[in-house]
């Protein structure tokens, strides 16, 4: 079966990968050193910018933004260049990663506060250490400390905050947001080309459900939702949506989900 495709277009990256059957990948501190210098040339080769990341033990979170269509490559360029080291220097050989990485295209700029504090707060999850700022190899330690990998941040978007709001941030009263956090636009097709539904079907109806209802169904539906995503949003039938939608587009499906 052939791989769907993945979204290549600029803009803003939640990527995982783990370890094969979750066995850990960084094994002494040389390990993780290497990794953060692979990320290091994604910024300088391969014109990333680096927001926030977290190595842990089996597995890595960054939160990356791209200027042109090549995450696929930045991100197949530091797992080979990784395994590869990883089985040399003890030596062993076959898969190092579980599979293909994840990745979640990220809505919006508040969308993008919430990953961010989910990956820095990654090892108090862990029950690794208890403060966010006693963990090495991530982003948060080396803002506060200037540590070696500080230059990975240049154009991080965390630095919108002071240190001192980042740290106030991350350590507020910890909301489970594990729905928000891996929630992803939706890609559809429409012409014949992929296209991300960045809006939020919400937004649609942000003043109120009911005032110029019908207006709004129509605009989520030209956007690129079906009508039962939009029937079941606003908790009516599909035949209530259909009779606010044009006649010619009651019955066709214009939009087709691919991922």
């Amino acid at each position: 079966m052939a791989r769907k495709e993945r979204y290549q277009e600029p803009g803003l990256y939640h990527i995982i990968n783990r370890g094969v059957e979750q066995r850990d990948i960084y094994l002494e501190p040389e390990d993780y050193e290497f990794f953060l210098d692979l990320l290091l040339d994604l910024t300088k080769d391969h014109e990333i910018i680096v927001h926030t990341f977290c190595l842990m033990t089996n597995h890595y979170h960054l939160l990356l933004e791209t200027k042109t269509s090549n995450i696929s490559k930045a991100i197949q360029f530091v797992n080979e260049r990784y395994a590869k080291y990883f089985n040399k220097k003890y030596t062993r050989s076959g898969h190092l990663w579980q599979g293909r990485y994840k990745s979640y295209l990220l809505f919006d700029d508040a969308h993008f506060w919430i990953v961010a504090k989910y990956i820095e707060r990654n090892p108090i999850k862990a029950k690794m250490v208890q403060d966010v700022a006693l963990y090495k190899y991530q982003s948060f330690f080396q803002w506060k400390y200037k540590h070696n990998y500080y230059e990975l941040l240049n154009n991080s978007m965390i630095f919108e905050m002071t240190f001192v709001e980042y740290e106030k941030y991350l350590s507020g009263v910890e909301i489970d947001a594990i729905d928000i956090v891996y929630n992803s636009p939706k890609l559809i097709t429409k012409d014949g080309k992929l296209k991300v539904l960045k809006k939020r079907l919400e937004t649609f109806f942000e003043s109120d459900i009911d005032i110029n209802r019908d207006e709004n169904i129509q605009k989520a539906f030209e956007y690129g939702y079906k009508k039962t995503e939009i029937a079941e949003f606003l908790n009516l039938s599909a035949k209530t949506i259909a009779k606010a939608l044009p006649l010619d587009s009651k019955n066709q499906a214009p939009f087709l989900k691919t991922t």
